[in-house]
């Protein structure tokens, strides 16, 4: 049974850094944005891709929430696309060390870009602060497509892989390791994988219709316009069970599965205190009414984690996702 966490090898989990650590808050600072009542006069939520893919989604709809739990009152956004959120990451790293008023969204997709360019030393620039949503992938090809089943497409794979292009997010994220996961289950070689990395589910669909990819990847929200349009046809998920109407891979025969998840970071220079304040004003933006209607209306998984949890979960993350660009042979396309 071929899944991403069994691929993890037994070398140790990469160190992260410091997380909130809440019992550290005291009466003293009760009074700080973030605590009930108060606001932070201004936030910047700064977006590591391009506008209107899965992570802008999420930085505008928590940047919402914040301002409607009164945890915020002004909001400034900021998308700074390319290489699975590197360059972004690069850029706020210095831009906004130690600023206690700056946020930004990352998740498994840049774990995943890191690994690939082997700059784990530059994730240790930025503290997490809280995880957000889970998501599942789909699979999904034009409505003209020869492939009406994902039986179709395993069966084309299994026998020219080289006549089936890929698309989805950046090399080594998330999209990236389903489709090597997918031949790999299928018993292909992975070395004849073919994939073309885009910033956004957005330009994965654009590709499709351009005719420059067969198969696109990506999360549910990111497709579900085109899916309404009539433009794509959902072939599998990556849950372990059938979601969003869509059978899953296990479902059809394929023994392999996938959540992606995303997050919200600050910068790892930021004092402990105000990291502190900055995850209680994010929580308190995940426990509001217009946070839960942005889950519902994107059909995504509310998967708050905060603390030592968090630091455990990201630690065996990017062991994982270590293991699996090894394993898969991923590289830069």
């Amino acid at each position: 049974m071929w899944t991403r966490r069994n691929s993890i090898l037994s070398a140790g989990c990469l160190a992260v850094s410091g997380l909130p650590t809440f019992a550290r808050a005291q009466a003293a600072r009760a009074r700080t944005p973030g605590a009930q009542g108060e606001a932070f006069p201004r936030l910047k939520i700064f977006v590591p891709a391009g506008a209107g893919g899965g992570w802008d989604q999420v930085g505008r709809h928590l940047g919402s929430a914040l301002q409607s739990a009164g945890a915020a009152q002004q909001i400034d956004y900021e998308n700074k696309g390319g290489q699975g959120g590197i360059v972004g990451l690069e850029e706020f790293s210095v831009r906004h060390a130690g600023d206690p008023g700056a946020l930004i969204i990352g998740g498994l997709v840049m774990v995943g870009a890191v690994a690939l360019s082997h700059k784990e030393a530059l994730f240790k620039q930025v503290v997490p602060i809280a995880r957000l949503t889970s998501d599942y992938l789909v699979l999904a090809v034009p409505t003209s497509s020869p492939f009406r089943t994902f039986k179709d497409l395993a069966a084309n794979l299994q026998q020219r892989p080289d006549r089936v292009t890929f698309t989805g997010g950046s090399a080594g994220g998330v999209d990236h390791m389903l489709a090597a996961m997918l031949l790999r289950a299928l018993k292909t070689d992975v070395a004849a994988l073919r994939y073309t990395p885009t910033s956004s589910g957005k330009d994965a669909v654009a590709a499709l219709q351009r005719g420059d990819a067969t198969v696109a990847i990506s999360g549910y929200s990111e497709f579900k316009a085109a899916f309404d349009a009539k433009l794509l046809r959902p072939l599998a998920v990556s849950s372990r069970r059938g979601n969003f109407g869509i059978a899953s891979l296990r479902e059809q025969g394929v023994e392999t599965d996938l959540a992606n998840w995303r997050g919200v970071f600050a910068s790892a220079n930021t004092p402990p205190d105000q990291r502190d304040t900055l995850a209680r004003a994010v929580i308190r933006a995940t426990e509001s009414a217009a946070w839960r209607q942005s889950l519902q209306d994107n059909q995504w998984i509310g998967s708050t984690l905060t603390g030592k949890e968090l630091q455990n979960f990201i630690a065996l993350e990017q062991s994982m996702a270590s293991a699996v660009v090894s394993l898969l042979k991923l590289e830069k396309t």
